[in-house]
């Protein structure tokens, strides 16, 4: 035998003894392996659930801020009506301290009293109790076709 086929015979024996010491690391990787294909079918599964879970709440959320908008809609004239009566108070007042602070000095300020501002606040005052009492017509109208009576 020469040279070259005992370096052939030491390289084969070489190999197989790699091959036996070798084979239990990678029967564990192959087992790792498996393991994280099954992680990673689960993880999909449950990227699946979490994700349709999720277009569930951003469609309840969304209903949420319809139903918000809504009703802050609503409540905008009121506020109005509010800020508009608070206004007509504001003048009425002021309009009554100038007439009670000057009265002696001006003969006429019983006409200034009842000029188109100062009316105009006697108005929006009418409206907003108005506006109140249909509202509460319409609440009880709700309120009694819900009971069922």
């Amino acid at each position: 035998m020469d040279w070259l086929g005992i370096g052939v015979l030491v390289i084969a024996i070489a190999l197989l003894l790699a091959v036996i010491f070798l084979r239990p690391v990678f029967v564990n990787l192959a087992k790792t392996l498996d393991n994280t294909a099954e992680t990673v079918s689960t993880l999909n599964k449950s990227l699946g659930e979490i994700t349709s879970e999720t277009t569930v709440i951003l469609y309840n959320t969304n209903e949420t801020l319809v139903d918000v908008n809504d009703k802050i809609a609503k409540l905008n004239p009121l506020f109005t009506i509010i800020h508009d009566t608070g206004q007509a108070a504001h003048s009425l007042t002021s309009s009554l301290a100038h007439y009670t602070a000057n009265r002696a000095s001006k003969a006429d300020a019983g006409t200034d009293y009842v000029d188109a501002k100062n009316f105009e606040g006697i108005m929006r005052g009418a409206a907003f109790v108005y506006y109140l009492r249909n509202a509460k017509k319409e609440y009880d109208a709700k309120k009694n076709l819900g009971s069922g009576i």
